[in-house]
């Protein structure tokens, strides 16, 4: 079986709190984008993951959801993975979450195993925190630490081009440097109302990311690639995730592919992807 594993990138990411245990708690909208890792599974003798054009360590999402599904539902056989990768790594679009994802499902339909949609995310969210909105996979606004998910009623589709720098960001330390700097406040209702009634102007005035401003300081490349990509006529760039990659919003393709164009000379993660699937 051969699956795609799709990536997501967050239009909005507020931190309304902090938990007991430590976790953030989270209010975000959050979407599917038409880049994708291929991951083909196949029963085998013994249980393996193979990623043919990275490196990934040897615990991962996907040895990890291999893992709970076997315990959960005593499962006998074995599966040989193996994930073409095009998700970059560290770049706030849930690569890896979107792999466990995927063999999530597959393994389910691989065995048979007929399960809700809230059981799939029961499990998801033992996995990480992106799993879940990965299992999902519409527009959703994700609230928690990501288990709490509402699907909004849209069926909107809109170009960005995406460009990642070769530094990452870590998603602990950037969570950890927010505490120590002055949060900008998200209005993600207003964000989500944009998504809801497709109106790009709004979006582009609202969407916001309270880690920015924290990534920024630890990668300052990242405020020159907004730099370049504004004067390249994007209408709004903006960090997904704890970065490292940027999106920039045009509604002009023309002006979406000079600007691929040119930053491709300059960077080697750059795509025109479509937000919404």
């Amino acid at each position: 079986m051969i699956v795609r594993a799709y990536a997501k990138v967050n239009c909005a990411l507020d931190i309304v709190g902090v938990f007991e245990n430590g976790y953030h708690d989270l209010d975000m909208i959050m979407a599917p984008i038409s880049l994708y890792d291929e991951i083909e599974i196949s029963e085998s003798e013994k249980d393996e993951v193979i990623c043919l054009n990275e490196d990934i360590p040897k615990r991962n999402t996907v040895s990890s959801m291999v893992a709970l599904l076997k315990k959960t539902y005593s499962i006998d056989s074995h599966y040989r993975i193996v994930i073409h990768k095009n998700i970059p790594q560290m770049s706030g679009m849930a690569g890896g979450s979107a792999d466990g994802a995927a063999v999530l499902k597959a393994i389910l339909e691989m065995e048979k195993i007929s399960i809700s949609l809230e059981e799939k995310i029961n499990l998801a969210k033992q996995i990480g925190a992106d799993v879940p909105f990965c299992v999902v996979n519409q527009w959703a606004r994700v609230k928690g630490i990501g288990e709490k998910i509402t699907v909004l009623d849209t069926d909107w589709k809109i170009p960005c081009l995406i460009v990642k720098p070769d530094c990452g960001i870590s998603t602990p330390v950037a969570f950890k440097n927010w505490h120590e700097s002055r949060p900008i406040q998200v209005d993600v209702d207003t964000i989500c109302e944009s998504v809801v009634h497709k109106d790009y102007d709004a979006f582009i005035r609202s969407i916001n990311n309270t880690l920015e401003p924290v990534a920024r300081k630890m990668e300052p490349i990242l405020n020159t690639i907004e730099e370049e990509m504004m004067n390249l006529g994007m209408d709004r760039v903006m960090m997904s995730g704890s970065g490292s990659s940027m999106m920039g919003f045009s509604m002009n393709m023309d002006i979406m592919n000079h600007a691929k164009k040119e930053m491709e000379k300059k960077y080697n993660f750059v795509k025109i992807v479509t937000i919404g699937g």
